[in-house]
């Protein structure tokens, strides 16, 4: 059966969004940040057809749907269910948004080229940008490559072993006929019926030349030393036709790093004070970041899985009493959670 666009987690997302009726985990009324207010606005425009060059596909849609079906939580306190079944609302969105987003007459050319998604630590990053991944080795051409880079090996590896996991947890996705699809070794992941694959990198200043990605991700961008790392992934992709840019990370101590730079360019996307419809930003940054001794709102607007997660949402409260009475806890905290510089 068909899914509309309408019917999707996403769609009913953005629109409780944009009217301001987003509720906490106690039901109270909260407000989303003021920049992702204004791009599900932008996806509402699209997804209801008032876009002359793009819409959302719903063949494409459906395809999504699907996959996310086989896809099998590996750990955690979901573990065992479908991605399609435990999802948060702005992952479905980020998901839709990339991969849905086309042109109108031509629906193998995708809209966004690059994601900017900045959200606390624990709002299920790395599992959002796994999902996109292996919905792009099912979907891709042959042959396409895929690469995520971050400051250190332990954090590149993460998005690997979270690909990984989920594959080997998804027997329908990687069984078949008593057979693997799937090749998973320590340096990358093949899917092998079009030979795609994954390689997970390690920053540095002469590794990242000369690849030529259909899709990258940077993590944790804000502790990357300079802008190098994506510049270089985001030349690899000029004969791409379909390229895609995965730009994530929370805050960090220091402003003058390139996740920054990213953030600011996508809010002046986002004011219309620069036109580029390749970019698609979910900024989780506190409107207000004062009070953040005694502002809910700033954990609320952070963090957006904390409004669907009773457990999520006390850890947070508990990290908020122990920096205000640590102050050697406070930089992490705030950086971190609500991302507060």
């Amino acid at each position: 059966m068909g899914t509309s666009i309408k019917d999707n987690v996403a769609y009913k997302y953005s629109q409780s969004v944009a009217k301001g009726q987003l509720h906490d985990v106690d039901g109270e009324k909260t407000a989303a940040p003021r920049y992702v207010i204004k791009q599900c606005r932008e996806f509402l425009r699209i997804a209801d057809g008032q876009d002359e060059n793009w819409h959302i596909s719903e063949r494409k849609l459906n395809q999504v749907a699907m996959i996310t079906r086989l896809l099998i939580m590996p750990k955690g306190l979901k573990a065992g269910q479908t991605f399609y079944t435990c999802m948060q609302p702005y992952q479905w969105l980020l998901i839709v948004a990339a991969i849905c987003a086309v042109d109108r007459n031509d629906e193998a050319r995708r809209k966004y080229q690059r994601i900017v998604l900045e959200i606390g630590r624990k709002n299920f990053k790395t599992y959002t940008i796994a999902a996109i991944f292996i919905i792009l080795f099912l979907t891709e051409p042959p042959f396409s490559k895929f690469y995520s880079v971050a400051p250190d090996g332990s954090l590149s590896r993460e998005v690997r072993e979270a690909i990984a996991e989920t594959i080997k947890a998804s027997p329908m996705l990687y069984e078949y006929k008593g057979g693997k699809r799937f090749k998973i070794l320590r340096d990358y992941i093949e899917f092998m019926p079009t030979e795609t694959k994954y390689y997970p990198l390690n920053y540095s200043n002469s590794r990242f030349d000369g690849k030529l990605p259909n899709a990258y991700l940077a993590d944790e961008v804000g502790a990357l030393p300079n802008a190098y790392a994506i510049e270089a992934m985001s030349s690899g992709q000029l004969n791409i036709k379909n390229k895609l840019g995965c730009i994530i990370s929370t805050k960090y101590p220091r402003a003058d790093n390139p996740f920054e730079s990213e953030v600011a360019y996508a809010k002046r996307v986002l004011d219309g004070e620069v036109e580029d419809e390749t970019v698609f930003a979910l900024l989780y940054e506190p409107d207000s970041t004062k009070d953040w001794i005694n502002d809910d709102e700033i954990l609320r607007q952070a963090n957006p899985v904390a409004l669907n997660s009773r457990e999520i949402w006390e850890d947070l409260l508990s990290k908020r009493r122990r920096a205000i009475e640590m102050p050697s806890a406070r930089e992490n905290f705030l950086c971190k959670h609500c991302n507060i510089i």
